[in-house]
């Protein structure tokens, strides 16, 4: 279960609430004017934040859209924000991180990053961590001190995913009992085995914390959280669109030359690659339970695959190969609450979607881009528009699918 206190959710970048009902139906509960573009919000118990293109961060009542304060900035805070009961982390253009009291706004302390920053924060074990044009850093959330800063040769992008070796322990269990129905593709086949021949030093079933990050130069990487030390590398075929995403031991991650590449959290060996004519634009978003991904692409298309070799989803999705076609092409992350998903395109539509039928239930109208993606609490959801506006969506948990 997630609060909603940074990027899709969690650490993971999951983008779930599959604890919630989610909306067959929805309804505009209040709409907030914003100075700028807004980009993702996140939540706390009774605030949601989000900050904008043109500097301004807001905590407004989530049950009321009422501002309760405002905080400036010269450079643009569109980036993810992350909340605790302590703090607001605030990442801006300029390559500067801020704590803020999260009651009143008010700065406790600001460091600065060896570059611009140029995707969400991520917090996981007393550490935050921001991907900029020369790395990513990671930071002491209590104080901003840096722990340490891993150089990339080129800008890391999108947030960080988080998880640790309890991921690997529980893949590599399932492959034991079970390497699945059908053989798998690729250099998929050799996985296990290579997982076996590893120093047991290196094997992913030790409990220390990894992360892993994506850059514009076409690369996903594993590092050690403690220590920022490199544990593997591997190419993809374009800059990563929007970071990686964790679930069941394997690491997601779609590029701008349209390829999207599932590799195992240990090794960084490659499971699949699902391959499409045209660049993909958001994270995926994977429901392990139901072996099925969701990735947002230019070609208008929220492309659903298997889990496990990549094929399309023909099952279930009988109306469209490659998935849900959507009015434009998407710049939103899809995220998931209860068996109802949700995702934004060009257009300004917002649309929710069965995760086992492609016929939309409903769609919301904003009148520019959903650039952000939405965050998710119970019976609401909060998602902002190109149109400088951050709209709150509810419904009724007691209305079921049927």
């Amino acid at each position: 279960m997630t609060e909603w206190n940074q990027f899709k959710g969690d650490p993971h970048n999951s983008g779930l609430r599959r604890d919630l009902e989610g909306p067959v139906r929805i309804s505009e509960a209040w709409t907030a004017d914003l100075v700028g573009p807004p980009g993702s919000p996140v939540l706390d118990r009774d605030t949601v934040y989000v900050g904008t293109a043109r500097g301004n961060c807001y905590a407004l009542e989530r049950e009321t859209g009422r501002r309760r304060w405002l905080f400036e900035t010269t450079a643009a805070t569109d980036a993810t924000p992350v909340v605790t009961r302590e703090y607001l982390y605030l990442g801006t253009g300029e390559g500067t991180v801020s704590a803020l009291d999260p009651a009143t706004g008010e700065e406790r302390w600001q460091a600065e990053l060896p570059g611009s920053l140029e995707g969400a924060l991520a917090l996981s074990d007393g550490r935050l961590y921001a991907g900029h044009a020369d790395g990513l850093s990671a930071l002491e959330a209590e104080t901003g001190t840096e722990i340490w800063t891993h150089e990339t040769e080129s800008t890391v992008v999108g947030a960080p995913a988080i998880t640790d070796g309890r991921e690997g322990e529980q893949r590599r269990s399932a492959l034991d009992e079970d390497r699945g129905d059908e053989p798998l593709e690729s250099g998929a086949l050799s996985l296990l085995d290579a997982e076996r021949v590893q120093e047991p030093d290196r094997q992913w079933g030790a409990t220390e914390e990894r992360l892993f990050v994506g850059t514009t130069a076409g690369t996903v990487l594993a590092l050690e959280a403690e220590t920022g030390e490199e544990v593997w590398t591997a190419p993809a075929n374009g800059a990563i669109a929007a970071g990686p995403t964790v679930a069941d031991g394997r690491v997601y991650v779609g590029d701008d030359g349209g390829t999207m590449l599932a590799l195992d959290a240990g090794t960084g060996q490659t499971w699949f690659t699902y391959e499409i004519g045209d660049g993909f634009t958001t994270s995926a978003t994977v429901l392990a339970a139901a072996e099925t991904t969701f990735i947002g692409a230019d070609d208008g298309y929220l492309h659903v695959t298997d889990t496990t070799v990549g094929r399309r989803k023909l099952r279930g999705w009988l109306f469209s190969q490659k998935g849900v076609e959507l009015d434009g092409p998407i710049r939103s992350c899809p995220v998931v609450a209860g068996d109802v998903l949700c995702v934004g395109d060009a257009t300004g539509s917002l649309y929710g979607v069965t995760v086992d039928d492609p016929e939309p239930l409903w769609r919301f109208a904003a009148d520019d881009a959903i650039s952000g993606t939405p965050a998710i609490a119970a019976e609401r959801l909060y998602v902002g528009s190109d149109d400088e506006h951050l709209y709150c969506l509810e419904w009724d948990a007691d209305e079921q699918l049927h």
